[in-house]
């Protein structure tokens, strides 16, 4: 690209005068020009074709398709289905002049790439200039710039843009917080990510720079069941944030909402969406939706895993307290938790009966490692006191394993987050922060020790482990997924295999009990968890079932032959070739797999680049003082500081606050040298 001109896309002011010069009519097949009109250079850009006026031509939006669609790109992005329905949909109702375009996509099914990939397109046939994407959440706001396109210090570039003709693609999406510009003046064809939060507080910021782009930029709104209707009554920044997206959606050429989940996780319908009666059950209505990835496509494309799930079961013992003067005094209540888990936070509190549940990931884990070592589980757990006493146990009685703990109160959870990614490490215990965005193909095994039972909720949870690694071969792999045996458990199994997107994604009500009119109200005896203690395992898989007798069984098999497949997989095995489980069954031979690969430094967001810099900038002038006998400690230290400061300020022109980005970063660590010789 040593020929080409710098600047590709034409500014606001140049559009103006190739507007002008055209009086208002496409240059190919004069019809008058429309608001999608595009500003088109006669001479490519890519055969060298400045970005000038005279080399301008404005087309109407046909026209500059079909000639875009005569260009030719070398892609080695092969997209899947899913990713190429997203993209034909959203070109054919941009065309239509719809504003919007909804897609429903579990876990795994490569949404990010898809819009990433999308807006390439869109830049290519001159449809956006910018690219504006919210998520829920900091990491994956991070992962989005990093996945996408990032750079290294010696200036390497990486990322999934490699996948695409560097001619024309969709450049940095760089992740911004309160800190203008959103995007660079000379770098169309970029874009921002930034959490639904962020909007909230740099309202702004966000509004203004999407007014000041109307009609240019594809808006992207991920993970949308985060965000609340513009009319809610606020609950925090999810609610908050629906309306700031309608808002900025008024300034978008075109909106992408790509949702987990048909509705909100308080059960509320999405914002920009639209609903239709269900015909199956006409109390609840269907999300309208124009592209959607399922668990099933998932399993035929073989980029999401099969699963076992492991259902243990556990005998709860309910004490009511009675009057006591009445002569039976308290009365106490046995039964099973597979036939009643309203009781279920108090059951999963009780350390008989979530020890036995870490046990056997443990032990599922431990199984997969024997196939290859990268292998990993994730424990996720009610609350950060039950992570915490997860961790402890795992400690103390699996001394040979390494355990990390992610919990929101922990300043260093971002960072074992990605030391789980990145780093050699056995489980990981959590309560939602290894949740949606939480990309780490390694993680094969699941432990639910959470109580939340919607389907969207342990669909994205169980769905960290039912992404394939393509480091193993996808149909060899599989997920563990240890749970109690609660109905509502047993509910998401059914779905998992109905492979029911509808029905996978609803939202389980959470309505309590009805009071009759004209009855009055009857203070009932208290009554409360005395015990629950973990009994029996059953296995379960997509279409097979392992009851809990047939389970201890090949079990016992497994430990007798070192096995590491699962049970499932050995009973399916076993029963191919003829010979009964009493029998004493001859066992697979043990699959060999490639050795984990090397761990390395994760690479990191411009932010996090520049703060280092910034960092190495502070300590320079700190050595400097430091070499002239000038510490901390001496009389005058802050005054020193501040006229080193200075120097180095004056010598790159901008302050810290100023060098926003890496090129004015690394010219002010660079100015340390000239200035404080």
């Amino acid at each position: 690209m040593s020929g080409f001109a710098t600047q590709r896309f034409f500014t606001s002011r140049q559009r103006q005068l190739i507007y002008e010069q055209a009086e208002g009519l496409c240059q190919r097949c004069d019809i008058p020009l429309g608001e999608s009109w595009h500003a088109d250079h006669r001479i490519p850009w890519a055969e060298g074709g400045p970005t000038t006026v005279d080399n301008g031509q404005a087309l109407c939006e046909g026209c500059n398709l079909r000639k875009g669609q005569q260009m030719q790109y070398t892609d080695n992005f092969v997209p899947r289905p899913f990713q190429r329905e997203v993209s034909t949909v959203v070109l054919e109702r941009i065309r239509a002049e719809k504003d919007r375009t909804i897609v429903l996509a579990s876990p795994g099914s490569g949404k990010t790439l898809a819009y990433q990939s999308l807006a390439t397109r869109l830049i290519r046939e001159g449809l956006i200039d910018y690219v504006a994407v919210f998520v829920p959440r900091v990491a994956l706001a991070q992962q989005c710039e990093i996945s996408w396109m990032h750079k290294s210090h010696s200036g390497a570039l990486g990322g999934l843009c490699l996948l695409f003709d560097s001619t024309k693609r969709l450049g940095m999406i760089r992740h911004k917080i309160s800190d203008p510009p959103l995007t660079h003046p000379n770098e169309p064809g970029s874009g921002f990510v930034a959490t639904y939060s962020a909007l909230v507080s740099s309202e702004r910021l966000f509004v203004e720079w999407a007014r000041k782009h109307e009609g240019r930029f594809l808006l992207i709104a991920d993970e949308a069941q985060f965000c609340g209707a513009a009319g809610d009554k606020e609950d925090g920044g999810g609610t908050k944030a629906g309306g700031l997206v309608e808002r900025v959606h008024s300034f978008a050429r075109h909106t992408l909402l790509l949702t987990g989940t048909p509705y909100r996780a308080d059960n509320q319908p999405l914002i920009l969406a639209d609903y239709e009666p269900n015909p199956s059950d006409p109390r609840r209505m269907t999300l309208v939706r124009d592209a959607e990835a399922t668990y099933a496509d998932g399993i035929a494309e073989g980029y999401l895993r099969r699963f076992e799930m492991h259902l243990t079961e556990a005998r709860v013992t309910r004490r009511t307290l009675g009057d006591p003067s009445a002569p039976n005094g308290d009365s106490i209540l046995e039964y099973n938790l597979s036939d009643d888990g309203s009781e279920l936070v108090p059951v999963l509190r009780d350390e008989k009966t979530w020890q036995p549940l870490v046990d056997r990931v443990v032990r599922a884990v431990k199984d997969k490692q024997k196939f290859n070592r990268a292998y990993r589980g994730l424990i996720s757990c009610m609350g950060q006191n039950e992570a915490k006493k997860v961790q402890r146990y795992l400690n103390e009685r699996y001394s040979d394993l390494r355990v990390g703990l992610a919990i929101s109160s922990d300043a260093g959870a971002p960072q074992e987050l990605a030391n789980f990614k990145h780093k050699p490490m056995d489980i990981l215990v959590t309560v939602r922060m290894a949740f949606i965005g939480y990309d780490c193909p390694e993680i094969t095994v699941v432990g639910i020790l959470t109580h939340y039972r919607d389907g969207g909720h342990l669909m994205q949870l169980v769905g960290r482990g039912l992404r394939v690694w393509d480091k193993m071969p996808p149909r060899e792999q599989s997920c563990v997924i240890v749970a109690p045996d609660d109905p509502k458990m047993q509910g998401f199994l059914s779905l998992l295999r109905d492979e029911n997107e509808q029905g996978l994604k609803l939202l389980e009500e959470r309505e309590g009990p009805e009071q009759e009119e004209g009855v009055e109200p009857v203070q009932e005896s208290l009554s409360f968890v005395e015990a629950a203690v973990a009994t029996t395992t059953r296995a379960a898989g997509n279409e097979s079932d392992m009851d809990a007798d047939e389970l201890q069984l090949v079990e016992y098999i497994k430990a007798a032959v070192d096995s590491a497949e699962t049970p499932l997989k050995l009973k399916d095995v076993v029963e191919l070739a003829g010979i009964m489980l009493k029998a004493a069954p001859s066992v697979p031979e043990q699959r060999t797999e490639p050795d984990a690969p090397p761990t390395y430094e994760p690479p990191k967001t411009d932010r996090e680049q520049i703060a280092e810099i910034k960092a190495q900038t502070a300590e320079a002038i700190k050595q400097h003082l430091y070499q002239r006998g000038v510490t901390p400690e001496s009389a005058g230290y802050q005054e020193a500081m501040m006229q080193a400061t200075k120097r180095v300020n004056d010598a790159a022109g901008y302050n810290a606050q100023q060098a926003n980005t890496l090129e004015k970063a690394n010219r002010r660590l660079r100015a340390v040298l000239s200035a404080l010789k």
